[in-house]
């Protein structure tokens, strides 16, 4: 039997089956996934996804805040690679390599340190543990049978998309576009119409354990308010990657970029192709790209004031030295210290330090130093010493960053209100450092051999006190130098400046002034051009259509071909045939310069969107000037007085000629068999049928249409405003039962009127009679009272009687119980010493003398306590008698004073018990 171990290195045909599978079956069926591969398990499949294929794994070269990073968290959170990989944005696989990397070269510093004694290296013969995070192996030239079985059968099931798996899904995916379609096409239309199509949360059966607490019994409300303790918790979100923590990293931003700048180009060059060219010639020019960017530095500490005292401070110690040994012999000099010099600790140099520090010593190597010491350390239960460690950090998450800062020497530290700011600029030091405003803590000689005497230095706290009274004594003098406020204001008015009045030529037209001026302008040529039109424009008559003027045309033409050619015409028919010329010119003129409004509206109707190549032809008429205009309306004019005077109709008023125009306008007919107009009264009775029948066509086609628009503008109206119609109908069932509503509350209202009328009406005599009833009752309460005071004063009287009789009878009886309970002790003595006397007799000869002398000793005390016992029982009974004397006493007192009851007799006394029988 065939035994098959699944695992080992990875080849490049089983990464490849695997991405394919993953990017088929998704990353949660890793059994299916690994039923592709013959030797690979599917916890085997997940690990090499995860540690090695997935694209979104970082396989660059580890930087140094990655270093950082990696060996700080690995200090706070020691093999916790999970938890640490996704903060550095690494695998846990890599994060541990690189962390034994680093240790390995940490340790390699070591003396004692042997690389080949390593453990985690594989000997000859080993099996890689975690082949999962190593590259993989390339196939072999002859592969295996299975290898070659394994092969074609992934091939084969990854691209089997027409299976009926495959298929159902499909229909599936389809069923549901189609059903999302259909939502979104009924929602589009309900939103059309009006109706309010927004999903209602259902209502879960049910007890929602997440959202409300089962029974739930509110607290009363008190005196404080909780209405800021009432809201949720605002839950923190941390940081769980690498991006979230740090943002996006330079590299994806400028990656993203770079796409936008692509994309920019593409359109760019579809636009405009030209201009991209140039564009991409001055990218690619030589001299821009070598041309070097400003160089960005951090701004200076030390200002260059502070620059030059530096130096002249250096140029004048130097010059000092010169002048002083210049004629000295060359031996003595080093007897002296070198000015030159940085100076020691504790003194304010002259020179300007290095700028920038020295190089510290490597973070990285140290922070693996101190792990790999820490690892290697014993345990501190077996004692010995702690391993030394670098200075570390464990401030935060992630390591902190060490901003070097450039020295200022002119800072001094005893004075500066922080490190590396000079309190003062442009002061010389002082020696004493006593003055204000100087350096504190003077600069010291450079004496080494000690030849001057050494310069007391005050204290820092005295020299802040000294420098504060300073400031305020200047404070004050700079307060008395101001001199008083004074009060006193004078008005200067300044003088007025005749200004020139500027020549009208010279003044710029006002804006406003201007367009008034052109809109008049332009108003005035629409006037012009009006009055050049036809009269029919000029008052905005009705005018025929362009298909009535063909027709015009046929029947004036018609009427000119009956006429004979061998008769000449006359001048009237000549004057005939030009007015008809002119009607039909200006009939053409001004239906094509001046349309009508209902083609125009009909034609924007109807998207008419297709442009002419040129111009509409616009037909020529003869221009006239105005007053040839107006020569022709007044021959015009003379014309019509001349025809009412020879028709003998200059006595009819205007009201008569439009009556008279009405009657012709009804006269006149369209007349279908001869496709002319004509007059009714002339025509026969087959013509007129025919035009009526005509007409009745027009009429009823017209209507049909309008009948036609009419059904479509209501099912749109209906489209529109169902919902609002259903609301409306809604709203008028709420207003009628609102009115009905309103009724019943009025008739209500009425009827509580006439009521509240009569309640007062009869509300006197109630009240009348209640006053009687009321003093009636108080009548017999006032002769009840009397009576319940009488009754009650004799149960008093009773009462005190009863007490007195009781304690009488106490005292009796306890006097009696004292007397007997004497005689029971003198009995039980009695009994008692006869008995020990008779047990005394029994005893022994030699003890009877004790006896006796007991006995008798007892009968003594016997004696003494009854006597005692007796003494008590009399003083107690005289007290009684006393006590009872001294309460007759006061009883009596109070009987010897007058009652406020009885003289009242209207107060009511009220006890704890009443006399029997009282109602």
């Amino acid at each position: 039997m065939r035994i098959m171990i699944k695992g080992g290195v990875w080849k490049n045909t089983e990464d490849e089956i695997l991405k394919a599978a993953v990017m088929k079956y998704g990353k949660n069926q890793w059994a299916r996934i690994s039923s592709l591969l013959v030797r690979k398990s599917a916890k085997q499949c997940k690990a090499r996804w995860y540690e090695w294929l997935d694209p979104s794994i970082k396989k660059t070269e580890w930087t140094r805040e990655e270093d950082e990073k990696l060996l700080h968290l690995a200090k706070l959170m020691p093999t916790q690679w999970r938890t640490i990989a996704p903060i550095v944005g690494r695998t846990p696989s890599q994060c541990l390599e690189r962390y034994e990397k680093l240790l390995d070269a940490a340790c390699a510093k070591d003396e004692n340190y042997e690389p080949n004694d390593d453990p985690r290296k594989l000997r000859p013969g080993e099996i890689d543990p975690n082949p999962e995070s190593k590259p993989a192996r390339p196939d072999a030239v002859d592969m295996d049978e299975d290898e070659k079985e394994m092969l074609s059968e992934a091939r084969a099931r990854l691209a089997n998309t027409r299976g009926k798996k495959a298929k159902r899904k499909a229909r599936e995916k389809q069923l549901e576009e189609a059903r999302r379609l259909a939502s979104l096409q009924k929602r589009r239309e309900l939103k059309a119409a009006g109706i309010d199509n927004r999903h209602k949360k259902r209502k879960r059966k049910g007890i929602d354990y997440n959202a409300e607490i089962p029974f739930e019994k509110r607290p009363p409300p008190g005196f404080y308010d909780t209405v800021g303790e009432d809201r949720p918790l605002e839950h923190i979100q941390f940081p769980t990657t690498i991006e979230e923590l740090e943002g996006k990293r330079r590299v994806d931003v400028e990656a993203q970029l770079r796409k936008q700048d692509i994309g920019r180009n593409k359109i760019l060059q579809r636009q405009d192709a030209p201009a991209a060219i140039m564009q991409a010639n001055k990218l690619n020019d030589p001299e821009a790209v070598t041309r070097r960017s400003k160089l960005m530095l951090p701004p200076p500490q030390i200002s260059d004031h502070e620059l030059e005292e530096i130096s002249k401070m250096g140029n004048v110690g130097d010059l000092a030295l010169t002048e002083e040994l210049g004629e000295g012999s060359t031996a003595t000099r080093t007897l002296l210290a070198s000015y030159s010099q940085t100076p020691r600790l504790g003194m304010t140099p002259l020179r300007t330090p290095q700028r920038t520090p020295g190089g510290k010593g490597d973070a990285i190597m140290m922070e693996a130093e101190n792990l790999a010491r820490l690892r290697e350390s014993q345990t501190p239960l077996l004692g010995g010493d702690n391993p030394e460690l670098h200075p570390s950090d464990f401030s935060g998450v992630t390591p902190r960053k060490k901003e070097i800062q450039t020295p200022n020497p002119m800072a001094t530290p005893l004075a500066s209100p922080g490190p590396g700011v000079t309190p003062r600029i442009g002061l010389t030091p002082s020696r004493d450092g006593n003055s204000f405003g100087l350096t504190p803590k003077g600069t010291p000689f450079r004496d080494e051999l000690h030849i001057n005497e050494e310069v007391e230095m005050q204290d820092s706290a005295q020299l802040e006190l000294r420098r504060q009274a300073e400031l305020r004594r200047g404070l004050r003098s700079g307060f008395a130098s101001i001199p008083q406020p004074k009060n006193e204001y004078q008005l200067v008015m300044p003088p007025i400046t005749e200004e020139k009045e500027e020549s009208e030529e010279k003044i710029e037209e006002d804006m406003s002034d201007r367009l008034a001026r052109e809109r008049a302008e332009e108003q005035a040529k629409q006037e012009a051009l009006l009055r050049k039109r036809s009269k029919v424009l000029q008052r905005s008559l009705p005018r025929p259509p362009a298909a009535s003027v063909e027709i015009l045309r046929q029947s004036l033409l018609k009427g000119g071909e009956s006429r004979s050619t061998f008769v000449p015409p006359t001048s009237i028919e000549q004057a005939d045939e030009l007015i008809n010329e002119e009607l039909l010119s200006l009939l053409e003129h001004d239906n094509a310069k001046y349309p009508l409004d209902e083609q125009t509206q009909r034609e924007k109707r109807k998207g008419n969107k297709r442009q002419t190549n040129g111009a509409a032809f616009i037909p020529e008429i003869e221009g006239f000037d105005e007053h040839e205009l107006k020569e022709a309306s007044s021959m015009v004019d003379e014309e019509i007085q001349y025809l009412r005077v020879a028709m003998g109709h200059e006595n009819e008023s205007f009201v008569d000629f439009v009556k008279t125009h009405d009657g012709c306008q009804e006269d006149l007919m369209f007349f279908p068999m001869n496709n002319s107009y004509g007059l009714a009264s002339v025509a026969g009775n087959a013509d007129k049928i025919s035009a009526l029948q005509h007409e009745f066509e027009i009429v009823k086609k017209r209507m049909d249409d309008e009948a036609k628009k009419a059904s479509r503008l209501e099912q749109k109206i209906k489209l529109l405003t169902q919902g609002y119609q259903a609301r409306a109908a809604k709203l008028g069932s709420q207003i009628q039962d609102t009115f009905k509503q309103m009724n019943t509350a009025a008739t209500e209202l009425e009827c509580f009127q006439e009521l509240q009328k009569q309640e007062q009406m009869a509300g006197a005599y109630r009240v009348r009679n209640l006053a009687e009833e009321v003093n009636k009752q108080k009548a017999l309460e006032r002769t009840l009272q009397s009576r319940y005071g009488d009754l009650l004063s004799g149960y008093q009287r009773i009462q005190e009687q009863l007490a007195e009789y009781k304690k009488q009878l106490k005292l009796q009886e306890a006097a009696m119980e004292a007397e007997r309970r004497a005689k029971e002790e003198a009995v039980e003595t009695e009994k008692r010493a006869e008995e020990e006397s008779v047990e005394a007799e029994k005893c022994a000869k030699e003890e009877s003398v004790e006896a006796e002398k007991r006995a008798k000793e007892e009968a003594v005390e016997v004696e003494k306590r009854a006597e005692e016992e007796a003494v008590e029982a009399d003083k107690h009974a005289k007290e009684e008698e006393a006590a009872a004397q001294n309460h007759a006493a006061e009883e009596e007192n109070e009987k010897k004073s007058p009652s406020v009851e009885e003289e009242s007799g209207q107060i009511t006394m009220v006890t704890d018990e009443e006399p029997a029988g009282f109602t």
